[in-house]
């Protein structure tokens, strides 16, 4: 194993060996994968089971080929689809969130102000407006 030393040797610490990202089939497989199954559980295992691989290997070649986890890809896609769900109005936030896969809306809101800015209902409101001129 080769090791990578800055100027003290007992700073050396082993090599950190460059991971391969997945491979886009791969890719293809998971992805799929997590927008089939977005409105209830996805958890790593089974994503990483759809790939072939073990949910290790899947998590740092899914990040190495994308530049996010998992984890944050399944919540950007979950904000997204329910971004398009918001522009309905025959459905709730509530009906919003668990369709796109939130337990409540509670969760729903926080990781959607978190990524989209807004509260869901203020986001509907403002595209609505925009959408209407």
């Amino acid at each position: 194993m080769t090791s990578v030393c800055t100027t003290a040797p007992d700073n050396c610490r082993p090599a950190r060996a460059t991971l391969s990202p997945l491979p886009l089939w791969r890719l293809r497989l998971a992805t799929t994968y997590i927008e089939e199954n977005l409105g209830g559980p996805v958890r790593l295992e089974d994503v990483a089971r759809a790939t072939g691989l073990t949910r290790m290997h899947f998590a740092a070649q899914f990040r190495a080929a994308t530049g996010v986890r998992p984890h944050a890809y399944l919540l950007h896609r979950r904000i997204e689809r329910a971004k398009t769900l918001l522009m309905r109005l025959d459905a709730t936030v509530v009906e919003i969130a668990l369709e796109v896969g939130f337990q409540s809306q509670a969760h729903f809101s926080t990781v959607f102000k978190r990524l989209a800015g807004d509260s869901p209902s203020t986001w509907r409101r403002r595209a609505l407006d925009q959408l209407h001129g």
